[in-house]
This record gives structure tokens, sequence and C-alpha cells, in this order.
């Protein structure tokens, strides 16, 4: 099979490109690395006598309905959602003499990763990227049972907001089971939230990527719904923090500051945001509690494509977005999550890439900027208000 097919989406360039990455990471990590890495993925119900497993919730599907207004119309297909999303069952997971590697990847005594403990962005999930490593680093012991947080992605504000938090809810009734918890502490938001969930520093253990914890036992909760889309209980349990807050502000969000998906042409727009009474906010400078308190007190917001938008999760039901897109990177996630929360959503896809978007492609391009048609905005506006 060609490494081509192994990939979930992305143009040939994006492809290589990863396949390539993954590669060279590998070969580095079989010089500085001395244990096996694991072998093959084993879902929960096949582990058999390594773990006992508690069910917390049905699997259950949702409907993501495809409301969202696109403009051009042309590539609505490819922003579409064309069946419900399902949440799988919930669960609490008790591993017995469990790793846990790097990212929050959880690794069995027999050395195959638990299947539901983990996802690969890229690649489809039996080609996961571990599979393909040869070394990894020798494991630390850890003496207790240690709560396993941190899931892929979770250096970004985005994964940890929406795919490591909610996993916390799961384990609303276990802190004086927990001797500890594998989680990330490296950023500013991180410690923010560590701080407002009150979980002490003695009962830290920071997940970073070169780590490898063995511990006497591991308490995994799955993911709290599907991994960056969380139930409406997941999605409740965040919105449990929000501070007081105002009502009908017009926010357009900035990523000058950003390296990739920028407004390239960001100074054309504020004649438009002037007329609407929009204001400009930079959330990447804000508090984790100031974001909360801005985006909870919207009425509008403009945003292009990025992690700023993980903050919709705390608008109020019936906030309008328009969500600014590159023609190489539609990726739904942000229209999924308005959905969920009730949001009003259009997308309005930048101008360029007229033949990937005829051609109803996804060239996954991540880093791709944005070069934005201010008439197209200020009519999605008039339509809008």
């Amino acid at each position: 099979m060609s490494y081509l097919e192994k990939y979930k989406t992305g143009s040939c360039l994006f492809r290589t490109l990863s396949e390539a990455r993954m590669r060279l990471q590998a070969a580095r990590n079989a010089l500085r690395y001395s244990y096996p890495a694991p072998v093959a993925l084993i879902g929960v119900h096949d582990s058999g006598n390594d773990g006992s497993y508690k069910k917390c919730t049905d699997s259950s599907p949702i409907p993501i309905e495809n409301t969202s207004v696109v403009i051009p119309a042309e590539a609505s297909r490819i922003l579409e959602t064309h069946t419900p999303a399902t949440y799988p069952e919930s669960f609490i997971f008790r591993l017995h003499n469990g790793h846990v590697l790097g990212d929050g990847t959880v690794v069995t005594p027999k050395n195959k990763i638990l299947s539901e403990s983990t996802t690969d962005f890229h690649r489809k999930q039996k080609y996961h990227h571990l599979i393909y490593e040869r070394r990894v680093p020798a494991p630390e012991r850890f003496n207790g049972r240690l709560a396993v947080i941190t899931s892929p992605g979770s250096d970004n504000y985005f994964h940890w907001t929406l795919a490591s938090l909610p996993r916390l809810n799961l384990l609303n009734d276990m802190d004086d089971e927990i001797d500890a918890y594998y989680i990330d502490c490296s950023s500013r938001f991180h410690q923010e939230w560590i701080s407002m969930l009150g979980i002490s520093e003695n009962k830290i253990i920071a997940a970073a990527p070169n780590r490898h914890i063995e511990a006497d036992e591991l308490i995994v909760p799955s993911f709290a719904g599907l991994p960056s889309l969380p139930t409406p209980a997941g999605l409740d349990f965040l919105r449990n923090f929000i501070p007081p807050h105002s009502k009908g502000r017009r926010l357009y969000i900035s990523r000058a500051g950003a390296r990739r998906r920028r407004i390239l042409n960001e100074e054309v727009l504020p004649p438009v945001l002037q007329k609407y009474a929009f204001e400009t906010i930079e959330p990447g400078r804000m508090t984790v509690k100031q974001q909360m308190e801005t985006f909870a007190s919207a009425s509008v917001i403009i945003a292009p494509h990025g992690a700023e938008l993980t903050n919709l999760a705390f608008c109020s039901a019936g906030t309008q977005v328009i969500e600014m897109f590159s023609p190489y990177y539609l990726n739904p996630c942000f229209k999924q999550l308005a959905a969920v929360r009730g949001l009003r959503h259009t997308a309005l896809v930048g101008k360029g890439g007229t033949r990937v978007v005829r051609k109803q492609l996804d060239a996954h391009h991540v880093w791709a900027n944005i070069n934005i048609d201010a008439l197209a905005l200020e009519t999605a506006l008039a339509t809008m208000l």
C-alpha cells in the first residue's frame, strides 16, 4: 500500500511532507532511545485482564445540521457534514501496570496502544505513527494511581480545551482515589486552567513529548465525546468557569501576530468593521478568564479559522459567527462546535484556490494564510445584521 493511502486527507504534497517528517522523527528516536515502541493497537474491550472498565454514558448520535451559510456556495460541499456525529460510549478504564507516552497515548503491559486513548490527526488510526516508531524513551516508574488527562495536541489551546479538559468531568467522583494527574502544564493557559480546577502542584506529573511513565495503575477517562467535539455535558463542564459578563458586543478576532492563517489584506477590513461597530481583539494576549468573559459577551464574532475560535464554547446560543477560511484549508471543526452550541455560523472562503474549490479537494494546507474580499464580508454582514 502506498503511504498516500494511509493518510486521512490532504494533497499529495501535504501527505508527502507529513510522511517524510514522520520517518525522520522515527530515525532520530531509534538513535536516541532504547525501549521498544508499541507494536499494535487494541481496544479497551479487547484488553483482557489488564484492566477494568466502567461505562459512564451510552453512545449517542447528535445531528450536525448543514445550516451554516457558505460563501461562495460552491465551497459548501467541502464543509458539509453529511451524517450526524455519533458520540461514542464514554468510560473510565483502570489499567494495571499501564504506560503513558508523551502526548497521553496509553500503552498496555503487552506493549499495545489503547486505541481509545489517542488519535493521529493526519494518518488513519490503524496506521498510527507510534506503530512506525522503533524506539521510545525508557519508562519512569510511578508508584500509585495516575489519571491521564493530556491527549494528543494538547499543547495547543484548541485541543487542550476541547479534548483534554472535558475528560476531567468523568473523574468528578474519583478525586480521593487519584494520586496524581498526567497533565500539560507548560503554557500559561495550562497553568491558568490548573489553578481554576484546584489541582494542587504536588498532584501533577508534567506531560512532555519525550516522557514515558509506567504506573501501578493508570486511570484513563475516555474523551468526553469526540476528540475535539465534546458532548453538551462536556461543554457544560467548561462553561461552569465563565465569569460574570455583559452582552451584545461585536468582536473581530485578529491573528495579526500569528505565524499562519493570518488575514493577508487585513488593512482593507477596518472600514467595514467600523461601519458595523466592531471592536478588534487578540485573544492570545488575554488570560483564559478574559477570553471566556469576552466571548460570552459577544452577539457577533468575525474571525479567521484558528484556535481562538475554541472560545465559541463559551458563547451564548444564537451568537452569530463569520469564520474566514483559506480555500486551501477548509476545516469544519468550529462549524460543528457552533452547531452543538446553537450558534449561527457563516463560512466566508477567501480569494484564490478556484481549482481546489471547483474540484472539491481538501488540500489541507494548514499553514495557508487568507486573502479576504472585503465586499463579500460586508454583504454577509448586511444580510446578517
